[in-house]
């Protein structure tokens, strides 16, 4: 799919902004409950699939994990602009900044892992089956269910 050391940064970036957002969590349960809880949840669902991704490259970490990240950055620019049920924000604080960069990050390297799990998914029938460009099947060879080599008709 992706590259170890892409997936590694990415699993990085998901423990990251988790442990920014339990680290957070406390302040924002005074300001307004929900949101603390939703850091607490967010923090421990990131962190989770920061193990998951980080042990094996697998399609639901990727999903869930830039599913997860951008509504987190999303969530993050309303209360700053539109504001949230029972939150505006004013400031644009550095760990929040850092953690929109982060995630803007994770969802490109996710998008670039999942599509290229669907090309290798879309490949890998014929791979798997054994096609070779060297080899084609001659109507004969068809009925036998044998490969003759390209030429050799």
């Amino acid at each position: 799919m992706i590259s170890p050391t892409i997936r590694k940064l990415s699993a990085a970036a998901l423990a990251v902004v988790g442990v920014v957002h339990l680290v957070l969590s406390p302040e924002y349960l005074s300001e307004q409950t929900y949101v603390g809880v939703l850091f607490i949840a967010g923090g421990l669902f990131l962190c989770a699939l920061a193990v998951a991704l980080w042990r094996a490259d697998n399609v639901p970490s990727w999903l869930l994990g830039a599913l997860t990240m951008a509504g987190m950055g999303i969530a993050f620019i309303l209360s700053r602009t539109t504001g949230l049920p029972g939150l505006k924000e004013s400031e644009w604080e550095l760990s929040g900044i850092v953690c929109l960069v982060l995630e803007a990050g994770f969802v490109a390297a996710a998008v670039a892992a999942l599509s290229r799990g669907a090309t290798t998914a879309r490949t890998a029938p014929a791979a798997a089956a054994g096609d070779d460009a060297r080899f084609s099947r001659s109507p004969a060879a068809r009925t036998r269910g044998t490969r003759e080599p390209t030429g050799v008709r």
